[in-house]
């Protein structure tokens, strides 16, 4: 397996998670390679792994007949919400102004940042002129801290806080739970878990293996994570499952 890591304009690795990637692989003996642009990956084939953004991981996966799911909300983590979530268009959510107050961020993973919506100057940068994008929209939960959750064939790795208070602490009893009945998980994933200030652990949201955050984790493990999840996507054996 040959390891393509993404550069920037300075010609460096391009940000911390590549980075991170790059040091996972580099201690697991892996042949990396370079690129910028994804069109430059004329010789990539399936079992090489390519570390980069979402879009042109998905654009790279594309040439090979591979679609990617959207798994942000499954089905047997639904009980872990304690909110109504609702998939809609983005023009809906800007003609609506009676129902502002609530989340919305992209069906399409990461085509923008999620935001909370309650006047028009929120929208300003959630679209892209002449499209009109499915949406998730949610009621808005407080949360005080929020944590990244790691999960690798499916055992967790590690968890990672990201915002908020860090003198509180989410129940480990839940976020168990929601890894045991997350049957349909792939080989790779984040989990992310928020504690509300009425003390419940619920669930922010499901991050696909292919393509997140480091957060801090290991490097070996977050390179082990990406590898799982590649060799799923593409139907390879996992040269780091071990």
């Amino acid at each position: 397996m040959i390891v393509y890591i993404k550069k920037g304009i300075d010609d460096e690795i391009a940000n911390p998670n590549f980075y991170a990637a790059y040091d996972g692989f580099k201690q697991l003996g892996f042949e990396i390679r370079y690129f910028r642009h994804t069109k430059e990956l004329t010789e990539h084939k399936p079992e090489d792994l390519v570390v980069g953004y979402v879009n042109g991981i998905r654009r790279v996966l594309a040439r090979h007949g591979i679609v990617t799911p959207e798994i942000d909300y499954p089905e047997e983590l639904s009980a872990y919400l304690e909110r109504k979530v609702w998939i809609t268009k983005l023009s809906a959510v800007a003609n609506a102004p009676d129902s502002w107050g609530i989340f919305v961020k992209p069906v399409e993973d990461k085509k923008f940042t999620g935001v909370v919506v309650r006047g028009t100057k929120d929208l300003v940068g959630c679209g892209t002129y002449g499209e009109d994008p499915e949406v998730f929209c949610s009621e808005i939960v407080n949360f005080v801290s929020e944590w990244r959750c790691f999960v690798r064939y499916g055992r967790i790795l590690d968890v990672r806080p990201y915002r908020g208070d860090w003198r509180q602490h989410f129940d480990a009893s839940v976020l168990e739970e929601m890894v045991e009945r997350f049957e349909s998980a792939p080989k790779g994933y984040s989990i992310d878990i928020g504690l509300t200030d009425q003390g419940r652990t619920l669930l922010i949201e499901v991050n696909d293996g292919y393509a997140l955050g480091h957060y801090g984790l290991n490097t070996l493990d977050y390179a082990k994570l990406l590898s799982a999840r590649w060799a799923e996507l593409t139907g390879i054996e996992d040269e780091c499952d071990f």
